[in-house]
């Protein structure tokens, strides 16, 4: 009976111990900690970072960018170019000017000037366009199915396009804005900021793979967009094939959202006023 006695004391005691555990001083101390700590870690992965949060990754990542340096500079100075030119290109667009100090700079220029001496110092324009709106109730079948393709194409936050939807939309943009006139390879590889070859090819390869996903688009239907090029190299010529649909398409363009990755010569041209 003792014995008995004795061990329903001792599980009550044992139980007792355990829910004093559970909503005692121990836990009841972290639990409001230990819920911050989860918010936290759910506010900086899945919601918007605080400043603080975007200070600690950019000191984070730079740690990162300067420890692969030392630790793998060939690596490092093979993709840092061209890390460098996509963030520029995210950032500012097309302008050419820029993308030509830059080459400089990657060349030989960083020698004596910091990057941040090849920066603009205003903000980039974005000029409001001056032809108006397509209006799809008077535009062809064809035409208004091929304006609908391209909206679906171009869709969303330009700066989180990959870099062929954005070579598109470059190219198409230049072509269209010439009305079916020629625009010269030259022109439209520097604007697409891939100078730093020196044979050129990349910039070619760039150009017609652009041209056929374009050309795929529009083949459907019944539309022959580019007529064929003419010329080598940086004088090689690309146009509309149609300056009717040239006009449609410059129209759209002007009044697209990523507009502003075009050269600024396109959104100015004295055609529009």
């Amino acid at each position: 009976m003792r014995s008995m006695q004795h061990n329903q004391t001792k599980q009550q005691n044992r139980t007792a111990t355990q829910t004093r555990n559970m909503k005692g001083s121990r836990l009841k101390g972290t639990g409001k900690k230990a819920e911050e700590v989860h918010d936290i870690f759910l506010g900086s992965r899945y919601q918007r970072p605080s400043d603080k949060h975007r200070a600690l990754k950019v000191e984070r990542m730079l740690e990162a960018f300067k420890t692969l340096a030392n630790e793998a500079p060939d690596v490092f100075d093979s993709i840092a170019p061209e890390m460098l030119q996509r963030s520029i290109w995210s950032w500012r667009g097309a302008d050419p000017l820029l993308s030509k100090k830059f080459n400089n700079w990657v060349l030989s220029d960083y020698q004596f000037s910091s990057f941040s001496d090849i920066l603009p110092k205003h903000e980039p324009a974005n000029p409001v366009a001056q032809v108006p709106r397509v209006d799809p109730a008077q535009l062809e079948a064809a035409h208004r199915a091929f304006l609908d393709a391209l909206s679906n194409r171009f869709y969303g936050d330009s700066h989180r396009w990959d870099a062929s939807t954005r070579d598109q939309f470059i190219i198409l943009g230049m072509l269209a804005s010439a009305r079916g006139h020629g625009v010269r390879q030259g022109m439209i590889v520097h604007s697409l900021g891939l100078e730093m070859s020196e044979s050129g090819v990349r910039g070619s390869n760039t150009v017609r793979a652009a041209k056929i996903a374009l050309t795929r688009l529009a083949k459907p239907l019944g539309l022959q967009l580019f007529a064929p090029a003419s010329g080598h190299g940086g004088e090689r010529i690309h146009a509309f094939d149609d300056s009717e649909l040239a006009e449609v398409v410059h129209r759209f363009i002007q009044h697209h959202d990523a507009r502003m990755l075009l050269p600024a010569t396109v959104l100015t041209s004295p055609s529009d006023a």
